[in-house]
């Protein structure tokens, strides 16, 4: 029965981590495409706020 327990544990921890790479793996992707949107418009403010909005998820979760 402990056996069974522990290997329901291990498998809700490696989902937990799929879905949180899955959410990572968006926000990259979504703030990337707007970080290239404001490079494109020039506007530097927005790029400035994108790209510190990347630095803290990339230094959350890793690169």
């Amino acid at each position: 029965m402990s056996e069974m327990k522990n290997d329901a544990v291990v498998q809700e921890m490696l989902i937990d981590m799929i879905i949180l790479e899955a959410v990572l793996t968006t926000k990259k992707n979504i703030l990337s495409k707007q970080i290239d949107e404001a490079l494109d418009i020039k506007n530097k403010p927005l790029f400035l706020k994108l790209s510190s909005e990347m630095n803290v998820l990339l230094k959350q979760f890793g690169s």
